[in-house]
Parts: C-alpha cells; structure tokens; sequence
C-alpha cells in the first residue's frame, strides 16, 4: 500500500526563546529529507531551542527515526538543546522497541 500523506512542518515560538515545530503526517523514506534539511537550516539560522511537537505525526519508519536521532546529535554538537514532546504511543512504542532513546 502507498502512503499519500505528506510531512508538514509548522513553526511557532513559545513565551520563551524555544522554536516549537509541530511535526504532522508521515515522518519517512520521503519525508526524512525534508525534516533534516528544515532542522540545519534552523540550526543555522543561530536558533538553539527546540522542541519538536509529535502530536500529530501519523506515521514513522527507520528513515524518520533516523531523522530525529540526528535532530538530536546535531543539536548536540550545535549544543543546542532539542526536547520531543507529545509523541503518539506508536511512535513511543517504535522508541520502546528499538532500545534507544532520544
């Protein structure tokens, strides 16, 4: 079965000076591209906090998950701090399985 949904990236800033990104659709093969390149340019841009908001994603794979660990090893090395927040229990189940945490 083919998936149709897309990924769609929402930014908005908190009272503070975290970068909320709300994630919404399907975070894979396809899409992965899109959220590494959103996060560097982001990264780039000089911002340091962010939060990205799983609430609404739909749809993970390997490629996906790999896209959030190296959200999270990026701003590492940035040391910027990334926090994941609202995630799906499918999504909290894929972290579950793999035995790695973000």
């Amino acid at each position: 079965m083919k998936r149709t949904d897309k990924l769609i990236i929402s930014q908005t800033k908190d009272d503070g000076d975290t970068v909320i990104l709300s994630l919404k659709g399907d975070l894979d093969i396809q899409t992965a591209p899109k959220l590494r390149n959103f996060i560097k340019k982001f990264l780039e841009d000089g911002n340091f906090n962010l939060k990205l908001d799983l609430s609404k994603l739909s749809y993970l794979d390997s490629s996906g998950y790999g896209a959030l660990l190296d959200a999270s090893r990026l701003t590492g090395i940035t040391r910027s701090k990334i926090d994941f927040t609202n995630m799906p229990a499918c999504i909290t189940e894929f972290f579950d399985i793999s035995a790695l945490e973000i």
